[in-house]
């Protein structure tokens, strides 16, 4: 666990970088392969410039993955990441880029003035649980880009779907469409809530977004992934369903620490998280996850007319 910041429940340990580096690849391939959405106005906002060097702001940055690979995919430009923890970032297996070797240790939280107007693309993924003003959180962000600076945010939902994309339902064990998946879910957005996390911010981001008058061309895409390959159309849908099973799996596995903080005992922790495993394994119940993707961007400063004086 993190030792700096007491919303933020979940690991930070090696196992946790790994899942991050995982979940890493899940992203990319649900956006067919790219690092972010909306391609034009990241890539307009970071082409090459002849006065300066463009930079990205990689917030919760976990196990450096986006950050290292921005900085491979855009290497006139230069990258800065920050979390509670610095990443696992081993040199016999990665080589940093050179644009790219500032892992900053930071609480989101405390925000960031010191970097007013500094960043062209700032970017924002996972985050949400360790979070406790979300709104406030955005307002610090968009102060932290350029003019016609670009913000990603990306999030999965605690809320599981069935097979139909529709909200699952709580029920009790024994009753139609129970799913201990569904229960651990519940279970640890709750312990999330209570602990102050942002947890509806996925759903909620695009509204706080236009509700901040320095931003404008606000888009959000969301994406339903299948936990577990029960349901796919092609290679593509087959590898993403495993990757979001495996990713779910490793997500339940460190849970427990957060679900005995909510006052859960152990053995019925164990049981739950058990359970969930086995079910998703064997895919005994058909689940969807929803992926959400919004962004913005930082309005021109507005010019201001000169004023001429005569005399007459």
């Amino acid at each position: 666990m993190n030792s700096q910041n007491e919303t933020y429940f979940l690991p930070a340990d090696n196992e946790e970088h790994r899942r991050l580096d995982l979940q890493h690849h899940q992203y990319k391939l649900a956006l067919g392969g790219r690092l972010y959405p909306a391609a034009d106005l990241v890539w307009r906002a970071l082409c090459p410039r002849t006065d300066r060097r463009p930079a990205i702001f990689d917030v919760g940055t976990g196990s450096g993955s986006w950050a290292l690979d921005m900085a491979r995919e855009f290497p006139h430009c230069d990258v800065v990441g920050v979390d509670l923890v610095p990443p696992r970032i081993d040199g016999s297996i990665r080589v940093l880029p050179r644009n790219c070797r500032r892992f900053e240790i930071d609480d989101a939280n405390l925000g960031f003035p010191h970097y007013e107007n500094t960043f062209d693309v700032v970017h924002a993924r996972a985050i949400d649980a360790g979070i406790r003003d979300f709104p406030a959180f955005l307002r610090e962000l968009s102060g932290t880009l350029r003019p016609g600076g670009v913000l990603l945010l990306a999030d999965g939902e605690q809320q599981l779907y069935d097979e139909d994309q529709r909200p699952m339902p709580l029920s009790d064990h024994g009753e139609p469409g129970f799913s201990w998946c569904h229960r651990v879910f519940f279970a640890s957005y709750n312990a999330m809530k209570t602990r102050g996390g942002s947890i509806d911010s996925p759903s909620m981001s695009p509204t706080w977004l236009r509700a901040i008058d320095s931003l404008t061309d606000v888009g959000w895409h969301k994406i339903f992934i299948p936990m577990g390959p029960w349901h796919y159309a092609d290679e593509r849908e087959r590898v993403l369903s495993e990757l979001c099973r495996e990713n779910c799996l490793r997500y339940i596995s460190g849970l427990t620490p957060l679900l005995l903080s909510e006052g859960y005992l152990p053995e019925a922790v164990d049981h739950m998280c058990r359970e969930a495993a086995t079910e998703l394994r064997e895919l005994r119940t058909h689940l969807y996850t929803r992926w959400s993707f919004a962004w913005a961007v930082r309005k021109p400063t507005p010019k201001v007319p000169s004023s001429t004086s005569s005399a007459g």
